[in-house]
């Protein structure tokens, strides 16, 4: 397993999710089909807000196809009976009975019957695979295992029996009902989660989530009335059973208004001037109820457009079981075309995965996906580590521009983004091929300002951050996103030494302290362990796939550094655990670890535990049962621990091995056979630690560990952290059970894990993680740091080949070296140039070149460039793939579905300016206000905050048009007209529906603006003057504006395809954008301006949103910072987006804070002597703030 095995103490059902609905195919191109793994799935919602976007009338808009994945079993069946309504006949007059099932506590008995008997029809349905696949239901709701359909099922039934029990059963079923309910009630005073689904306009939202907290949590149903209807008193057998048991166990922050868009409730409808506070608690729940039905009627209409027999436009495939194990699972299928797998469904499981032949065999027509263009991980970051995600998740991703992995959770607002990655997020990214694309862009269309609000209100100390990764270099057209990177062998070791540090900090003991002194709260976090030996491991693996190194070399000295290693106290405890891993993952094996030197030994060497054993394989595997009395008096200690770390020792003499890749289970262990043909089955108990069976441990450990050793002992332990402190102290160590290795009674040592077929599956592992990336292509060579942490520069070697270039350069030309696009540089010799690109943005004005003339080649050197307020006019990219265009940084918004709201009245939109103003950080607001700042960003925010200012009113009245125009230049290069304000629920933000009318020498643009030219004087206009580079993005933004919301198809004759640019221009007289979708849909256009008309032809729309500051890159949401300056801009370095010493490269975080320069307030160092080193460089910069 990639994640540390947890005692499971108290747990808690998640029947319905805590965060608003979004469209998970927003970062697709409209004609791309979206193969979605959902991991962590959690409630449905998103597949039907996804649905209900991607819908027109009754036809999908694109081909969909989720995998859904998730531990809780009960969630999987919830959706499944929740699919299977809507496919039904009636399903959307059965709406408000489907909306109680899926959310109230209680049920009236309508809804309660239509549950029932749709879950006896699913029990006839499911008695294994082929019935369900051919039943009613099996052309769009597919079963990924047996396990699966078989669990559900169990469900299934569960809930039917409710209905079959005697009466005094029934009663008692209630009472118990009834009581574990009103235990789960939060015990605190007001719970107001919920108003982060208001987004922007939580801030009215606060007062009535905190009331339907309590009402739901008390009356057991979703209404404004603090009383249940009489009728409501059937309890809802959907969340009475839970992996937690056969009771009530729902978290106790539960409310279904979290799950939806409640800013459409606030906002006053077009037409209206309704203000936020006359809104009610009644309003909030009818309008989640209406989308709930909307989403509904949407993914009806879709499934009942095709029949059982046909190819289903919606497919929806279910898998119980742990999330990480799936994704191992789905790459082993992938590459080694095998529908079994030697990965287990879930931790303290026995069983592995194992496809369904007839959707992942290799001779099945319509295979099931195994590699996916979307992967959302809901919240499991906060579960299992960004680090363990990224590694099981990047095998699995289609290698496209467009293909997303999105991650989210509720981190530490102090918790920066390098921290989560125990490294550099550059450095981390070219390693791992993964990068969040808002880091390189340095912006966001995604808004928090709801976080703002609920830490100004609650004083709050977590910041949920959503993420959208892409596959780094992506946004570049040039590069080959299978090209791997060269790092210098020594480099590379020293960048994993640097990983392997971070992911066991919590070794280091030192830095543990000074972490809880400087902050008492992080040490209830210190608890949270997600990595072990082979979480590092399998990063390794990923990095050997991607790099083109001396890797043999690279591990050596890696090893060596771990070896000599003493920052972590215990880190040598886990030295055999780690050189195991590196074998049976096939990333590398230690010179005493060989085949050879393993039989060496045994030919001398005869322990006990290997008296019988002809061979002696590299590693072995040692299982430890565990007797239940010996376990059951624990209980209530490791409960109260919470989820501490089990792990397993290997104690001699002189020696004391830990292993914490462990696998558990519940069960009775049988064996036959001896010596190195010994076998073992386990049966498991299905009632856990519930029942009576006695606990089976086991791991892989190297046979050379207990041949070196004769007196051995092996215990099942747990990992000492601070919050087992008390533990420790109960029980003198933290010891759960110890016997000596030569008990065969309660030890085996086996040459495969237990429940191992015929074929030995674990040996594919080890040859799929040692298979290299391809190395054709030009390579990329990273120079990182003296302290191998941050990348210092690119280098890159141009053979020179074409005749020209190459007399060019023997007659002694210098090759010259521009920026031809943000990831890209051009190199020109003579008349011809080549174009290069490169995985991170690089700045083409600090290159260095090595001309080799005889030899006919350059060598070009290139820093990265990603210092905040220096970015180029290209951040906003738009990439063209297989026939369409893909948008890089920005996501697709169907407009049509965005609500648009009313700006009649003033003082209902207090919230607007706030809100935009989250667009500058507080660095960038006290930059001065001029014409241009020294940053394009920031620039085109401004003109941004500006528009959006008018377009709303509250500056002045609205204007009718807005035309762009640098200074200094004759010609206005666009003008546009914003028809609505409108609502992006899904982001949380606001964004203008503009129609956008771009410069360009036409005779009919001419001719159609002399005709409505009386209706455009310069008291309905609003300019917004520029610099030249502000409006050179500008031509790149408008791109993507009209991209963004195109609900049209490219022409074959268009101006991209034919020119082969986008933009087509950045001259200010040319139109930037193609004329494809020119007077399209301009029905809202004109009837909003029908003194426009005649321009109708000539417009395209557009979306224009804001562009918000990275609250994990820099300090964001103080409000009241709005600070004139004449001071000129400050741009902070690099070191300052990755928290580092601007001096040193030190990294802060938890290894100790760093000093703010005392003027500036924005460059950082670790100390005095390294802030008297920079200041020369830094004084030319360093700008003290106005106040």
């Amino acid at each position: 397993m990639a994640h540390p095995v947890l005692w499971r103490g108290k747990t808690f059902f998640y029947p319905i999710g805590n965060t608003s609905a979004v469209c998970l195919t927003q970062d697709l191109c409209p004609t791309e089909k979206a193969d979605v793994l959902l991991l962590g799935c959690g409630d449905l919602r998103h597949i039907l807000y996804t649905v209900y976007t991607n819908s027109t009338g009754s036809q999908a808009s694109r081909k969909l196809d989720f995998t859904c994945c998730d531990l809780e079993s009960a969630v999987i069946a919830r959706n499944a009976i929740l699919f299977t309504l809507l496919a039904d006949e009636g399903a959307v007059q059965n709406a408000s009975q489907i909306w109680n099932i899926f959310f109230h506590f209680y049920l009236d008995k309508a809804s309660h019957d239509l549950l029932i008997s749709q879950c006896k029809k699913l029990v006839e349905l499911s008695s294994d695979l082929d019935s369900w696949h051919n039943g009613p239901y099996g052309h769009f709701l597919r079963m990924c295992t047996g396990d699966t359909l078989a669990e559900l099922r169990r469900l299934w039934q569960l809930y039917v029996k409710t209905t079959t029990c005697s009466p005094s059963e029934a009663k008692a079923f209630a009472t118990t009902y009834a009581a574990d309910v009103k235990a789960s009630k939060a015990k605190f005073d007001f719970v107001f989660t919920a108003s982060r689904a208001a987004g922007p306009m939580s801030m009215y939202a606060l007062k009535m989530a905190g009331d339907h907290y309590n009402i739901y949590w008390e009356t057991g149903v979703c209404s404004a009335v603090p009383k249940r209807p009489s009728e409501m008193s059937h309890p809802n057998p959907t969340l009475a059973y839970s992996m937690v048991g056969d009771k009530f166990a729902v978290h106790y922050g539960t409310d279904p208004l979290s799950c939806f868009h409640l800013v459409e409730a606030l906002a006053p409808a077009a037409g209206s001037s309704r203000h936020p506070d006359q809104f009610s608690l009644k309003d909030i729940v009818n309008v989640a109820k209406t989308q709930f039905a909307r989403w509904c009627t949407s993914v009806s209409k879709v499934l009942r457009s095709q029949g059982p027999s046909s190819s289903s436009p919606l497919i929806i495939r279910c898998f119980v079981g742990d999330a990480l194990s799936l994704c191992h699972a789905l790459n082993y299928s992938h590459t080694a075309k095998s529908t079994s797998t030697p990965f287990p469904v879930a931790p303290w499981k026995t069983a592995c995965i194992i496809f369904d032949p007839s959707a992942y065999g290799t001779d099945t027509q319509s295979p099931a996906p195994t590699m996916f263009n979307v992967i959302d991980t809901s919240n499991l970051l906060d579960y299992v580590g960004v680090l363990n995600i990224i590694a099981v998740t990047s095998p699995i991703l289609q290698r496209t521009p467009s293909t997303t992995l999105y991650t989210e959770g509720l981190a530490s607002p102090e918790d920066t983004l390098a921290e989560q990655l125990c490294g550099d997020t550059a450095t981390m990214g070219l390693l791992l091929g993964l990068i969040p694309a808002c880091f390189v862009s340095q912006f966001t269309n995604r808004s928090n300002m709801h976080e703002h609000i609920v830490r100004l209100s609650q004083n709050a100390t977590q910041n949920h951050e959503r993420l959208a990764w892409k596959l780094i270099g992506g946004a570049e057209k040039l590069i080959d996103l299978d090209c791997p990177i060269d790092i210098a062998p020594e480099q590379l070791a020293g960048v994993f030494l640097n990983i392997y540090l971070n992911m066991f900090s919590h070794e280091n003991v030192v830095r543990r302290l000074a972490t809880v002194k400087q902050s008492p709260e992080s040490f209830k976090l210190s608890g949270i362990i997600h990595y072990h030996r082979r979480s590092f491991v399998e990063i390794l693996g990923v990095v050997k796939r991607r790099v083109t190194t001396d890797w043999d070399s690279t591990m050596n000295m890696l090893h060596g550094k771990i070896r000599n290693d003493r920052t972590l106290m215990t880190g040598m405890n886990f030295y055999q655990d780690f050189c195991c891993q590196l074998h049976l993952l096939g990333v590398f094996d230690v010179d005493w670890l060989s085949l050879q030197k393993v039989q060496e030994v045994h030919r001398v060497e005869r322990p006990f535990v290997f008296r019988d054993w002809k061979t002696l394989p590299q590693t072995v595997c040692v299982v430890l049962v565990v007797p239940r009395d010996r376990l059951q008096p624990l209980f209530p200690d490791l409960d109260e621990a919470g989820t501490p770390v089990l792990q397993c020792d290997l104690r001699g003499v002189a020696t004391h091995n830990t292993f914490t890749t462990i696998n558990t289970v519940f069960g009775t262990i049988t064996t036959s056979g001896q010596g190195d043909s010994k076998t073992a089955v386990i049966t498991e108990d299905a009632t856990g630690r519930y029942g009576t069976s006695p606990l089976v441990v086991w791991f892989w450990a190297p046979s050379i560990v207990l041949v070196n050793e004769r007196r051995l002992s092996v215990a099942l332990s747990i990992l000492s952290t601070p919050a087992t402190c008390k533990l420790a102290m109960k029980r003198l160590d933290l010891s759960v059970f110890c016997t000596d290795l030569g008990d065969e009674q309660l030890v085996h040592i086996l040459r495969q894990r237990p429940n191992a077929g015929p074929e030995n599956l674990e040996e594919k592992i080890s040859q799929i993680g040692g298979r290299l990336t391809k190395t054709s292509g030009a390579c990329a060579f990273v120079t990182l740091d003296k302290e191998c942490r941050m990348v210092l520069s690119f280098t890159t070697r141009v053979d020179i080949v074409d005749p020209e270039m190459k007399a060019s350069l023997t007659s002694g030309a210098t090759p010259t070296v521009n920026q031809a696009s943000m990831h890209s540089i051009a190199i020109s010799l003579g008349n011809k140039s080549l174009q290069f690109p490169f995985p991170l943005p690089i700045d083409a004005k600090k290159a260095k070149l090595r001309i080799a003339r005889k030899s006919l080649y350059i060598e070009i050197i290139l820093p990265p460039k990603l210092v905040l307020g220096e970015t180029e006019s290209d951040i906003f990219p738009v990439i063209p793939h297989g026939g369409d265009l893909v948008l890089w940084n920005m996501h697709r918004i169907n407009l049509d579905q965005c609500l648009p709201f009313s700006i009649a009245n003033k003082s209902a939109l207090g919230w607007i300016n706030p809100h935009v103003s989250l667009m500058m950080s507080d660095r960038e607001r006290r930059i001065p206000h001029g014409l241009t700042t020294g940053s394009t960003l920031l620039d085109v925010k401004r003109s941004l905050h500006f528009i959006f200012g008018h377009a709303s009113g509250l500056a002045d009245k609205p204007p009718l048009c807005y035309s762009l125009q640098v200074t200094n230049e004759p010609e206005i290069f666009v003008m546009f007209y914003i028809t609505d304000l409108r609502l992006d629920v899904g982001s949380h933000t606001m964004v203008a529906d503009a129609w956008v009318m771009p410069s360009s020498p036409s005779f009919e643009k001419f001719e159609a603006f002399s005709k409505v030219s009386s209706h455009l004087r310069p008291s309905n206009m609003k300019m917004v003057g520029m610099g030249v580079e502000e409006r050179k993005a500008w031509m790149h933004l408008l791109v993507a504006a009209t991209e963004r919301c195109r609900t049209w198809e490219h022409k074959t004759n268009c101006e991209y395809r034919v020119q082969g640019a986008i933009p087509l221009t950045l001259e200010p007289d040319e139109s930037p954008i193609c004329s494809c979708g020119a007077g399209v849909g301009t029905e809202s256009f004109v009837e909003k301006y029908p003194m426009l008309r005649p321009l109708a032809p000539h417009v395209t729309r557009a979306v224009i949103s804001p562009l918000f500051a990275l609250s994990y890159i820099e300090k964001t949401g103080n409000l009241e910072d709005v600070i004139a300056s004449n001071t000129p801009s400050t741009p902070a370095p690099a070191a300052v987006v990755r928290n580092m010493c601007a001096a040193c490269g030190k990294a802060g975080g938890a290894s100790g804070s760093l000093l703010t320069c005392g003027r500036c307030k924005v460059v950082r160092y670790c100390s005095q002597n390294c802030q008297r080193e920079d200041w020369k460089g830094h004084k030319k910069s360093c700008v003290a703030p106005s106040s």
